[in-house]
């Protein structure tokens, strides 16, 4: 995150007394008065001190410095009071001659205060980014379904990431933006990317722009490049986007992956994140798709390997769709709804032959996939007790017809109360008491489920009990709670 970022914020009342380049990037805030912090650093820090322990002697005082410039510390945050009425005026001068950014931290604002701004800027980015991604994904998807999908792909990308972008393949294929004069390796990075076999990704200089190039189609026969340039780096988001287009190039070209493909996987990931598909789209998500009967129903999957040895790769013909998110475990997919239970039976049951143990939801329209995707984990959770396959039982649950879906969600947060934050700690605390409850309570199955060991199980339902002030030997209890956890949503901000 920009250090500018930090400097603006009035609360924090920070003062410069060695300025920081205006493209100075944080990382993180940490705390240290350790004589030599520089071994406990990675990079990119906002360093705090008090000078507690800041040598005096000038030759000990530049050593510092310099330790700390070479870490990569993006700035030196100094406290004055109660060890220092002001900064050391040899200290400043120090950091000038390195172009170490020095700032002052003001006696009224706490070096926590300075974290936790840190920390909520750090939240903020990442939040733009994922909105950004979600919005991106949208208008690619919409714009691979126009009537010139390719060019109409590549326009989106380069508003998307302020970028040229050009499409090559045995000729050259669209084209936005005015593609500078490339150095003479690209052609032969284009060639490498495109032959079966080669890396999918290169990069290149072409000052003022990075270049970079992706493959795109198949892995086994000749495919595609895209090309994109502009003077910044992609961040993460960035990258994601362009993963969106790169698959959904790949997708117009048709190709027939025997392994999921970039198109499923992120096309599945923004499904089941909440984003509802585009009427536009649908032609698009049914091609990638096998067999359903009704093009505007679907069904979310959960799947875990169980037999020894690495997982292998999901394969799209097996699990019926190649919307399938294989970065996580489980590994979840979009299917189309076939009208008929006994179909879905019939998948489980091969998937299980094969090594897989799965769960389905029921048929939900497109704008309801996050909601299958927590009944599908809900479900799995069962499975994995039962060590059988399931779908949702047939006869309507009677709390949906007494809660509404939101409501349902808010009871489940207050029935949760302490366990419903979004930090690790909670999460880990509610898959603990999902296991648990799944296995009617036997420790030692849970802590199997959890790869965990049975007196951590025991630790964490006593903290469970002891947090929310229940008894879980009370059937009741648990009925409660696993109302609850059945109805979170998890992946609600």
């Amino acid at each position: 995150m920009p250090l500018r970022a930090i400097l603006a914020r009035r609360d924090l009342a920070l003062d410069t007394l060695v300025p920081a380049a205006p493209d100075a990037q944080v990382r993180w805030a940490t705390v240290s008065e350790l004589l030599d912090p520089a071994p406990y650093l990675r990079g990119g820090e906002l360093l705090l001190t008090a000078g507690t322990n800041l040598p005096e002697e000038s030759g000990t005082l530049a050593g510092y410095v310099a330790a700390l410039s070479a870490a990569g510390v993006a700035a030196l945050g100094f406290g004055v009071t109660p060890v220092h009425d002001t900064v050391p005026a040899a200290l400043v001068e120090h950091c000038r001659a390195r172009g170490l950014p020095l700032l002052v931290v003001p006696r009224e604002t706490p070096f926590v205060a300075v974290s936790q701004a840190v920390g909520e800027e750090l939240e903020r980015l990442r939040m733009a980014g994922q909105r950004r991604f979600t919005t991106a994904g949208r208008s690619l998807t919409r714009a691979a379904v126009g009537a010139t999908p390719v060019q109409e792909v590549l326009t989106t990308l380069s508003s998307a990431l302020g970028c040229w972008t050009e499409l090559v393949g045995s000729r050259p294929l669209g084209r936005v933006g005015r593609v500078p004069a490339l150095p003479a390796e690209t052609r032969e990075l284009i060639g490498k990317v495109r032959a079966a076999g080669g890396p999918l990704s290169a990069k290149l200089q072409a000052p003022p722009d990075e270049v970079v190039l992706h493959a795109v189609g198949e892995h086994t026969r000749d495919r595609s490049v895209l090309l994109l340039g502009r003077p910044r780096p992609l961040d993460a988001t960035d990258r994601a986007i362009l993963g969106i287009a790169v698959a959904l190039l790949g997708l117009l070209s048709r190709s027939q992956p025997a392994v999921v493909d970039d198109a499923g996987r992120l096309a599945a990931r923004l499904l089941l994140s909440g984003a509802a598909p585009d009427p536009a789209v649908e032609p698009l998500l049914r091609t990638l798709l096998s067999g359903g009967e009704r093009a505007d129903v679907y069904r979310v999957l959960h799947a875990r390997w169980t037999r020894r040895g690495t997982r292998p790769a999901p394969s799209p013909t097996l699990f019926g769709t190649r919307l399938v998110d294989d970065t996580g475990e489980p590994v979840r997919a979009v299917l189309a709804d076939q009208g008929d239970e006994e179909a879905h039976l019939a998948l489980l049951d091969e998937l299980r032959a094969a090594g897989w143990l799965a769960a389905v939801s029921g048929p939900v329209p497109g704008d309801a996939l996050a909601e299958a995707d927590r009944q599908a984990a809900m479900l799995l959770v069962r499975a994995h007790a039962a060590d059988r396959p399931l779908l949702p039982e047939t006869q309507p649950d009677p709390f949906d017809a007494l809660l509404e879906g939101e409501e349902a969600r808010a009871a489940a947060r207050t029935l949760l109360g302490p366990l419903a934050g979004r930090d690790g700690p909670s999460r880990t605390l509610r898959a603990t008491l999902r296991a648990w409850l799944a296995r009617h309570g036997s420790w030692d199955r849970a802590a199997a489920d959890l790869g965990a060991h049975r007196n951590s199980v025991r630790y964490r339902i006593n903290r469970i009990e002891r947090d929310l002030g229940v008894d879980l030997s009370d059937p009741e209890q648990r009925m409660r709670l696993w109302f609850a956890l059945s109805r979170f949503d998890e992946e609600a901000p």
